[in-house]
């Protein structure tokens, strides 16, 4: 940590603040960008709400504001934490469960990039565009890097704490697949195609990915259980990329579909693509589904009480299920499915404003969203490689 100046030849108050944004820079998680992620969501659901209001967009607006202000200064940290400390910035990337959570960090920016075009649409289009391409780096970066990383690093001898955050990273391509193709439609006609292709082949990528690891994910709870109270949340994940992978099949197979009727009208007799990314997207929603009951029920019966940032996997993947039955009931009009949406969504909405007041509490007025890092290095490590941990990172 940086040396601070003397308390005796400094002003008191100085002092403690300095104290106070150091720590908090030294101590910052990857994971509070799922804070931006939840926001964003939320933002997404209330701008197109499936039964739309002028009021329910402002709020919608509010929230993307909120949330790309957050962007902007979590970013800000992370750089500061990188440079002022860098041994607790090699924490993060090389602890078997902070490195996941650098998947929130694309994910956040590709729901702020859908909010931003849902907002201001063919406006923002090519702002938007080349900040795609920047999250597609990342999530690329967060997909293959930090998971190969995982592969030759970490601890695989206890499959207890196999947790669902080993979704994060390959989450973000789904995330990112489904921004590019929002932005499509408000593409040029001739910048669609590179488009479509891309994005469906990433959400190829991060969706069997995804699929792999939940497999892995239900094999660890049926050896060991439902993960420790603490991490119950946890449970929700799975939820993220089935919700987010039929919102984003959907859209894209709507996408081709269009775009094979500019170039040939006479498939517009027949559209194939649209109905076959339905039935993809129903099933998907249907083992959603199951993950959202279940997730539903461990925390019911578990009831976790300590709050922490990891918190804020509640709101996004039951986000992602509300915009996948939306777009169900847009595409194939039915009024249930936008029941369904309006009710899940209007539940997010809720739960992130809730979340949003508990985290000024606990990482603003108090610090305790900060001290979790060293427990958990404590709680996942085995003994000798805790050691072999704490020396590498200078603690």
């Amino acid at each position: 940590m940086p040396s601070l100046p003397d308390i005796q030849t400094t002003d008191t108050a100085g002092y403690r603040f300095k104290k106070y944004i150091y720590y908090r820079i030294e101590h910052f998680s990857p994971g509070w960008f799922g804070m931006i992620m939840g926001l964003g969501i939320s933002s997404g659901i209330l701008v197109d709400y499936p039964f739309p209001a002028e009021w329910l967009r402002r709020v919608g607006i509010a929230f993307w504001g909120v949330a790309s202000i957050l962007f902007v200064l979590f970013t800000v940290m992370t750089l500061l934490r990188l440079i002022l400390f860098f041994s607790a910035f090699e924490k993060s990337l090389i602890h078997p469960t902070q490195s996941m959570f650098w998947g929130c960090m694309p994910m956040g920016l590709g729901s702020i990039i859908a909010d931003t075009i849902g907002i201001f649409g063919d406006k923002a289009v090519w702002a938007c565009y080349i900040m795609w391409w920047v999250d597609f780096a990342l999530s690329i970066a967060c997909a293959w890097l930090v998971i190969f990383s995982r592969f030759i690093h970490h601890d695989r001898k206890r499959p207890a704490n196999l947790d669902a955050v080993i979704l994060l990273p390959v989450v973000s391509l789904v995330v990112c697949s489904t921004t590019g193709s929002v932005l499509v439609e408000h593409l040029p006609s001739d910048w669609r195609p590179h488009m479509i292709v891309l994005t469906a082949v990433i959400w190829g990528n991060g969706e069997l990915l995804a699929f792999l690891f939940t497999a892995v994910f239900t094999w660890r709870l049926l050896c060991n259980g439902m993960p420790a109270r603490e991490a119950i949340i946890s449970c929700f994940l799975p939820v993220g990329p089935l919700g987010q992978g039929a919102y984003g099949y959907l859209v894209n197979a709507v996408n081709l579909e269009d775009y094979l009727n500019i170039r040939d009208p006479a498939l517009a007799r027949a559209p194939v693509f649209k109905y076959i990314g339905s039935a993809v997207a129903m099933h998907m929603v249907g083992l959603a589904t199951f993950w959202m009951v279940t997730a539903i029920a461990a925390c019911l019966y578990f009831r976790p009480r300590v709050f922490g940032i990891a918190w804020w996997g509640l709101s996004f993947p039951l986000g992602t299920y509300s915009l996948a039955t939306r777009q169900l009931g847009a595409v194939l009009d039915i009024e249930g499915f936008k029941v369904l949406s309006a009710l899940v969504g209007a539940a997010v909405v809720l739960v992130s404003f809730a979340l949003t007041l508990a985290s000024v509490y606990a990482a603003v007025i108090k610090d305790d969203a900060f001290k979790g890092l060293e427990a958990e290095i404590e709680m996942y490590l085995p003994k000798s490689d805790k050691l072999d941990y704490l020396k590498r990172s200078n603690v």
